[in-house]
């Protein structure tokens, strides 16, 4: 053990001086000839161990202890007491007074040495133990202060979706509503002029063709609000499932051939780029949900109306923990000024088709959130967008 920063107290320049001699040559050692002194030096430069005499003028040592004890600098400093007083009684008051120890008169060096020896050793592992623990709670705060922060945005972040959803929703209500209310109105006239036997063929006709255009209105924003739906309810479905080895280039061939009713008949090829060999164990119907999405999106906003295109489903090893799933196409890419917002909740180009701007936003979620990944989307060099899923080779039991 390294030297410690001791401060002796006695009256007795004798006794200081033998004291000194036994410690001197493994520890800084100080001294003070009276109490009031020896509070004045702990007080400026607080030692690490106090030998304290008890017989003093002035402040005893026992009330040189308690002062100790009752300044924060000092407080945590042991004290041992050496003195003449050998009683069991004055030993007792000693330790009460706030001693760690009590080591009579004449003493013994190598007594004196151990007991030193000890006693540095305590405090110092106490210090550390202390320092451990505000460490520690430093780092609860700051973990404390992270959760609350993330809970803030997490809630924020719902009140963003739940008013996107709100609004997204009251749209296609709304025209659904007027136009029913339309319907109503025009089938209550018609019926009037029934009753009156007024009613014409001509007008008969128009109304025919104009209910069947408001049916029509009807049915497609009705389809929109139950698409927005859906769409909301994969930001929190759970899918289920559980975790499992995976064959990633016989997967990704099923993936692409359940896609092929979406993908064939507009005249667009799929193909897989994946080792034979790679494998992952994760939850393969999170996964299947995931590149579904992307192939969807893909075939959505990557192909103007007429043109073919390409899109190839991919998966690669990444070091020895990680993998990348892919999925391109040589499409449009993304367009200008869109790059920034488009996993943003909403967020669409294609809004006049129906598109509702959450399927990015789902798979971005699902490969931090269930996946323990990361999500990337961006145009390729040469035309074209990459969707890249960064994966860990075995996703992580708690998620």
């Amino acid at each position: 053990m390294s030297g410690g920063h001791i401060l002796i107290v006695d009256d007795d320049t004798a006794n200081i001086r033998a004291l000194a001699s036994v410690l001197e040559d493994r520890h800084e050692v100080r001294f003070a000839t009276s109490g009031r002194r020896a509070l004045e030096l702990a007080s400026a430069d607080p030692p690490e161990l106090v030998l304290l005499d008890v017989m003093m003028p002035g402040l005893d040592g026992y009330a040189v202890c308690r002062l100790l004890k009752t300044d924060p600098a000092t407080a945590d400093v042991p004290v041992i007491f050496i003195t003449s007083l050998s009683s069991p009684e004055e030993e007792a008051f000693g330790l009460e007074t706030g001693a760690v120890d009590y080591v009579t008169k004449p003493f013994s060096p190598a007594i004196v040495r151990a007991r030193v020896a000890t006693h540095l050793s305590l405090r110092r592992a106490n210090r550390s133990l202390k320092d451990e623990n505000e460490h520690l709670e430093a780092l609860v705060r700051e973990r404390t202060r992270k959760l609350a922060q993330a809970q803030r945005e997490k809630m924020a972040a719902l009140r963003q979706m739940v008013a996107g959803v709100a609004h997204e929703i009251n749209t296609p209500i709304g025209v659904a509503l007027g136009s029913a209310s339309h319907l109503g109105d025009r089938v209550a006239a018609m019926t009037e002029r029934l009753a009156a036997n007024q009613l014409r063929r001509a007008e008969l006709e128009r109304f025919l063709a104009s209910a069947g255009e408001l049916a029509a209105l009807l049915s497609g924003t009705v389809a929109r609000a139950g698409e927005i739906v859906r769409c909301f309810k994969g930001v929190a479905a759970d899918h289920g499932g559980l975790r499992q080895s995976i064959a990633l280039k016989p997967f990704l061939e099923q993936v692409t051939e359940s896609l092929r009713p979406q993908w064939e008949p507009p005249g667009h090829r799929m193909t897989v780029d994946c080792p034979a060999d790679l494998r992952m164990v994760s939850n393969p119907a999170i996964l299947s949900a995931v590149l579904e999405q992307l192939v969807r999106n893909a075939l959505e906003h990557a192909f103007p109306a007429g043109r073919h295109g390409l899109v190839t489903v991919g998966a690669a090893a990444s070091g020895p923990e990680t993998v990348l799933l892919s999925v391109a196409d040589d499409g449009a890419g993304i367009a200008e000024g869109s790059a920034g917002r488009i996993l943003e909740p909403f967020f669409t180009t294609r809004r006049g088709t129906g598109s509702v701007g959450l399927g990015l936003n789902i798979v971005d979620n699902l490969a931090s959130d269930r996946l323990g990944g990361s999500f990337t989307i961006a145009s390729r060099t040469g035309g074209g967008t990459l969707a890249t899923l960064h994966l860990p080779a075995r996703t992580p039991p708690d998620l």
